[in-house]
């Protein structure tokens, strides 16, 4: 029981949100495959896992939207002749950079269709969110 308290919560979080296989956690923490085994599938880290992605995916979809609409809002005043607000002006001046970035980020995730001219959008996978967070919001986990 001593090795639970001392690992448990390390195992789960390397699991859950760092998306390791038991086996390379078990190479990590001094416990065994099959003790970190039971603990996911007695305290069900499969479903965990599955709720931390989709929870963490829907954020940064949030996040990108929010991006998206706040810099059309600018892009459509200044179209309208009027002056963007000085919140829009400073947001934009903050995110233009890493815009460029996103947008690279977005292609990285558009894989070539059947037809030659036919992109496949996959979406935002887990790697591609984990590069957004690191190299463009400054999350570290």
């Amino acid at each position: 029981m001593a090795k639970k308290a001392q690992y448990y919560a390390d195992a789960e979080r390397l699991f859950v949100q760092e998306r390791l296989s038991v086996e390379e956690i078990a190479r990590q923490l001094p416990v065994s495959s099959r003790t970190i085994g039971d603990w996911r599938r007695r305290h069900g880290w499969d479903e965990k896992r599955e709720r931390f992605s989709e929870t963490n995916s829907k954020t940064h979809e949030k996040l990108y939207t929010l991006i998206q609409t706040l810099t059309d809002k600018a892009i459509e005043s200044a179209a309208n002749g009027e002056e963007p607000s000085q919140s829009q002006l400073y947001f934009i001046g903050k995110m233009a950079p890493l815009l460029l970035k996103l947008q690279s980020y977005e292609e990285a995730a558009t894989e070539k269709g059947s037809g030659p001219d036919e992109p496949k959008k996959q979406g935002l996978t887990e790697n591609t969110i984990r590069k957004i967070e690191e190299e463009i919001l400054g999350i570290r986990r």
